[in-house]
């Protein structure tokens, strides 16, 4: 399921190419600070590749700005060239739509330190992750206590916490499968459906998509979903 799911993803920008929808102007305004000097990025996934939108290049400011057509509201990435730096805190996922986003962050905090503003569907996916992070933090706990209960031979307890674990999974699954159904009318939610519900389970998809409203359904994430939807239809 995952490698199709990632066959979909790589193909997904050649059905966004096919819309017939009038494409809208992104400004994208913002500042890196303490970046002196270096090149940022505006890259886009096409065939599992990012390729870039824009390029800018930074001397002697930390501020920066790019515009380019978008044709409708779209997963990108700000990616920094330091220059001799070996740092692999390079890139930022920002939720893109047509209108003025602003990007502002740090050199040293690149990706963590990241705010975005002027985007709905960013506002969204952002507070999602923040819930996501809850059920995040306790499976890495719980994985610990169970090694942790191996190694100690404590077999009733590791089977204990592994009940919890599974139980946390699910839970985790259902706070995706819940802010799908809260923000079907937004393109967020069949991007979250694809990296979050289906590589978990496809039992709902049919219903999910089915509360998508016809823009959403429409959308890049939501034809990406409906082929993979219908594919998985094909193989049973």
């Amino acid at each position: 399921m995952k490698k199709l799911l990632i066959v979909f993803f790589g193909v997904a920008f050649l059905g966004s190419c096919t819309t017939e929808k009038q494409t809208g102007i992104t400004q994208i305004t913002g500042e890196i600070k303490g970046l002196k000097q270096g090149t940022l990025y505006i890259q886009q996934l096409k065939d599992s590749t990012l390729v870039t939108l824009d390029s800018i290049v930074l001397k002697g400011v930390s501020t920066f700005n790019s515009s380019f057509n978008l044709e409708e509201p779209e997963v990108l990435y700000l990616g920094l060239n330091r220059g001799t730096s070996n740092s692999l805190d390079n890139l930022i996922l920002f939720f893109a739509e047509p209108g003025n986003i602003k990007i502002t962050s740090f050199l040293d905090n690149f990706s963590g330190g990241a705010k975005v503003e002027g985007s709905t569907n960013h506002d969204l996916y952002s507070k999602y992750l923040e819930s996501k992070l809850v059920f995040t933090h306790k499976t890495t706990d719980l994985v610990k206590n169970i090694i942790l209960a191996q190694k100690n031979n404590q077999t009733k307890k590791a089977d204990s916490l592994e009940i919890v674990l599974n139980r946390n999974a699910k839970m985790q699954y259902f706070n995706a499968v819940n802010f799908v159904s809260k923000n079907n009318a937004k393109e967020v939610a069949p991007y979250v459906t694809l990296t979050d519900i289906v590589p978990i389970s496809s039992n709902r998809l049919d219903s999910i998509y089915a509360k998508f409203t016809p823009e959403v359904a429409n959308s890049k994430y939501g034809k990406i979903l409906n082929n993979y939807i219908t594919l998985i239809k094909q193989q049973e």
